[in-house]
């Protein structure tokens, strides 16, 4: 009879304090192996982010290391109308196998254990066992249901504090699956900016996605570049001032405002793990352009400029962008030169040899 570690949750993502506990159990109850089990439907949770697709990969990607966690998606089976319930999971998996379960909990689930399903009967088709989470204290329920106790050090490590932007408790090969794929990248990168530039920043995303998709460009691609291209830009100017000097020496000369485009590809790449040069690329040239613009740079370069949240209309130009991204980008390099001009605006030099290319000898992308 195997003795198995069962550790359910939403995954939503997977984090190293899930796989801490696991290790944890595996070393200390002497187990063969640790079943993560994503659930379908979450009793205690409302709204689940990720789809089981996207669950089920990240899981692979944080347990690749460690050959005796497994992946049981015997939940994400069962019909998404009714509510998985840990009573109705263990009697499957005993009739399924001939096994000895141990299901691991943190303090915090212990603390409203009695409210689940079937409560009184679960320790009879699993021991139950517990690990100690930061922000809660050790309840009577733990020896009411007769729950064997981890020592592990707690943590307060959170899904919820991932979705906000805290990335610091992920694998990197997760953190980089999510990036890619955009799980949770819109609110994580809410704490970075205010409002008004959140809000430009997921218009942007949505128009240079709708301008690449009629363009034949990699719509995802522009959609992560268009959500990250400003991340940096209400960066505290001293932080700026600091990572320009270190990385970009060669730009300090460029003016302020445009400092974060290097500075936005610098913190995708650095601290989200974005290493699709493209992507990069595109978040790099949104601002000043260059005289190497591929279509998807110019796609979030018009989307940058024309998106629907900017204080004018610019229905006409997303139309242009929409049937053909290459005149859509010269017509708003000729818009932004005579712009500067009635305005009286310095224009950086970098800029003149890009007009001349795309506009004065109609070079395409």
């Amino acid at each position: 009879m195997a003795k198995i570690g069962l550790l359910g949750g939403t995954f939503d993502p997977i984090h190293n304090g899930h796989i801490r506990n696991a290790k944890a159990a595996y070393l200390q109850l002497g187990l063969e192996e640790v079943w993560f089990i994503p659930v379908l439907n979450n009793p205690f949770t409302k709204e689940i982010t990720a789809s089981n697709k996207e669950r089920i990969e990240m899981i692979r990607l944080a347990t690749k290391d460690y050959p005796y966690m497994k992946i049981c998606d015997i939940e994400l089976h069962a019909d998404i109308h009714v509510k998985s319930y840990t009573y109705d999971t263990l009697t499957k998996l005993n009739h399924m196998y001939d096994h000895e379960f141990y299901f691991i909990i943190g303090y915090d689930q212990a603390e409203q254990f009695e409210k689940w399903f079937q409560a009184d009967k679960i320790n009879t088709l699993a021991t139950l066992v517990v690990v100690e989470r930061l922000g809660y204290h050790k309840h009577p329920n733990i020896e009411k249901f007769k729950m064997i106790e981890l020592e592990v050090e707690a943590t307060d490590i959170s899904s919820t504090a991932i979705k906000n932007g805290d990335v610091s408790a992920l694998d990197p090969k997760v953190l980089h699956y999510m990036m890619m794929h955009s799980i949770y990248t819109k609110t994580m990168i809410r704490p970075l900016m205010s409002k008004k530039r959140y809000m430009h920043s997921l218009s942007v995303a949505d128009t240079a996605r709708e301008f690449a998709l009629n363009n034949n460009v990699d719509s995802n691609k522009a959609y992560i570049a268009g959500l990250l291209h400003d991340i940096a830009k209400e960066m505290p100017m001293e932080e700026m001032k600091d990572l320009m000097m270190r990385h970009y020496p060669e730009h300090l000369d460029a003016s302020v405002p445009v400092w974060h485009q290097w500075l936005s590809a610098f913190l995708a790449k650095e601290k989200y793990l974005v290493d699709d040069t493209e992507i990069l690329q595109a978040i790099t040239n949104h601002t000043t352009g260059s005289v190497e613009m591929s279509l998807l740079d110019m796609c979030v370069y018009c989307a940058d400029k024309y998106e629907p949240t900017r204080d004018f209309d610019a229905s006409k130009e997303r139309a242009m962008c929409n049937q053909d991204i290459v005149e859509g980008f010269r017509y708003a390099l000729k818009d932004f030169y005579e712009f500067s001009k009635k305005k009286n605006r310095k224009i950086d030099k970098v800029f003149f040899e890009i007009y001349k290319k795309y506009v004065e000898e109609g070079t395409h992308g």
